[in-house]
């Protein structure tokens, strides 16, 4: 018998991504590690960190993500989470909103499509007026805010900065985050984005307006986190993230503009799942790969340029509707991991985020566990504390090296853009989830209250309720906005909307006239989309051939 298990003992096993792991790991595990790899926390390539002194200059930000309903009923819930602790660096406001699906398609309340989603899974905007009430008693000019939307991004900050300049904030206090990548998008199916080389125009246009004007708001969110929900490995999770950050980065360079004048603004959006060592080393693999590619090949000057600024999110697919409960332990774990990784901000997820939006209650729980990880357990006190692990360099290794060869891969296939028109992404991706629920259907991947230790009675539960009447009032409003503001000045700015996007131009500007004139975002999208057409997805299934 004891020979049996030493030899299952002695068996290879494998990380979440198929990566070989031995029983134990020594000296001679890490001989192949680059001293240069591992310099101190806050030198290139950054492994340790970006940071020298990590969280003993600042603790990560509480970025919760939120957003549901009305503007006000969105507003107050930022105003209970400010109360239950919720802050930035240096104790400014932190907010993180997440939007409905009505409008990250860039369409009105009171689009047809819009029937049974406006406010649910997320808030909305239509207009200025929204914004405003959104941001009720918070300042612009001591606020970080973050917006996670994409192909309607641009109109969504634009909106933004015509508030701030109503108010006579000075767009250079404006901090913050709006996505505006919507590469995600072509193989997660959730919005319906333009044709790939429109999206890039878009997109850098933003960016490129950004840098002059609102120099201190990252413009480009890398969004590997929807890319992990949809399936993705860690591994995919980063290359699938880095490539079209590559792309971008270039054709910004290509229009004339200097790396180091825009790359700081870029900040990745990283998911943390369930192989602890595997996450942490991720992040690690993930912030030297970065640095290398932006100082190596696309010339970035400074060393602030090549920082890897990290929101994180903790798994939401990885929580589950049977025993919701169970999953306070699931996000704890992982917001340690995170904290252990060095991020600069995080959103925990709520206990109940496999059935709902989050109630009061559970909301409390996701922020609370954050604190309890910053002040009652220690780590803040020292930087990267797993460096110099055996395990954990090793695992750094080989996820840098898989993160390379997805890149030189996608490279050699002529790029990003062309392996997302080609359903090379997409196709990777859905085999890897595919693959994942093929072993939780088995049994060989537990997940324990599904198909292990499963209870046999049903867990009582009080799932958070939407207002049934919010689409009502909204289009309510929105008839009434159309009915009082200068109509002939929206269909001017809207004119000059659609001949800058069919003739080139800058976007930017025009999209903050048209938002001080009370043109809707789903107006100001329609244009876009009269002129730029839709992409068609590929509907790939997965397979594990």
């Amino acid at each position: 018998m004891s020979k049996s298990r030493d030899r299952r003992a002695d068996e290879l096993r494998y990380t979440a991504s198929g990566i070989p792991i031995k029983a134990y790991y020594g000296p001679g595990d890490t001989k192949s590690l680059k001293h240069e790899n591992l310099t101190p926390p806050g030198q290139y390539p950054f492994t340790r960190g970006i940071h020298p002194y990590g969280y003993r200059y600042f603790p990560w930000q509480n970025a919760m993500i939120s957003g549901y309903g009305l503007p006000e009923e969105a507003n107050e819930r930022q105003k209970y989470l400010r109360d239950k602790g919720v802050a930035g660096y240096e104790g400014a406001a932190s907010i993180n909103f997440a939007f409905d699906n009505p409008t990250q398609n860039g369409f009105d309340a009171d689009h047809p499509l819009s029937r049974y989603e406006v406010g649910t899974g997320g808030i909305f905007i239509n207009s200025l007026q929204d914004i405003k009430i959104l941001l009720d008693d918070f300042d612009p000019a001591n606020l970080n805010v973050a917006y996670i939307i994409d192909t309607p991004g641009p109109i969504i900050f634009a909106m933004y900065i015509a508030y701030a300049d109503r108010m006579g904030i000075d767009r250079s206090k404006l901090r913050g985050i709006i996505t505006n990548s919507p590469w995600r998008r072509y193989y997660t199916g959730v919005a319906l984005p333009f044709p790939t080389e429109h999206a890039m125009r878009v997109t850098t246009d933003c960016i490129k307006f950004a840098a002059k004007e609102v120099p201190n708001f990252n413009t480009y969110s890398v969004n590997c986190y929807d890319t992990r929900e949809a399936g993705a490995s860690a591994i995919q999770e980063m290359a699938f993230s880095i490539a079209p950050a590559i792309e971008v980065a270039k054709s910004l360079i290509n229009q004339g503009i200097k790396v180091d004048d825009f790359i700081s603004n870029f900040n990745f959006f990283l998911s943390f799942q369930n192989d602890f060592f595997e996450e942490i080393a991720k992040i690690r693999a993930a912030r030297r790969v970065w640095a290398k590619v932006v100082k190596e090949k696309l010339g970035a000057k400074e060393d602030k340029s090549c920082w890897m600024k990290a929101h994180l999110q903790t798994g939401g697919c990885t929580l589950t509707a049977q025993e919701p409960h169970n999953n306070i332990a699931r996000v704890a774990i992982q917001v340690l991991g995170a904290a252990l990784a060095g991020v600069q901000s995080m959103s925990s997820d709520s206990y109940d985020e496999a059935i709902c939006l989050p109630t009061e209650d559970s909301v409390r729980v996701a922020v609370k566990t954050q604190k309890i990880v910053e002040h009652e357990i220690g780590i803040t006190n020292i930087v990267d504390p797993l460096g110099g692990s055996y395990y954990l360099e090793h695992l750094t290794e080989e996820i840098e090296k898989e993160i390379w060869n997805y890149l030189n891969k996608i490279d050699s296939k002529g790029g990003f853009l062309k392996c997302i028109n080609s359903g090379f992404i997409e196709n990777e991706v859905a085999n890897t989830a595919f693959q994942f629920h093929k072993e939780v259907k088995s049994g060989e991947k537990v997940v324990v209250g599904v198909n292990k230790y499963v209870e046999n009675e049903t867990v009582k539960y009080d799932p958070f309720e939407y207002n049934p009447e919010i689409r009502n009032i909204q289009i309510e409003r929105l008839h009434k906005l159309k009915a009082q503001r200068d109509n002939n000045k929206v269909k001017k700015y809207l004119a000059e909307l659609k001949e800058t996007a069919t003739n080139g131009g800058d976007l930017m500007p025009i999209y903050i006239k048209a938002a001080k004139a009370d043109a809707t975002m789903g107006e100001m999208m329609q244009v876009l989309r009269d002129v730029f057409g839709y992409y068609q997805p590929k509907n790939i299934i997965g397979t594990t051939g």
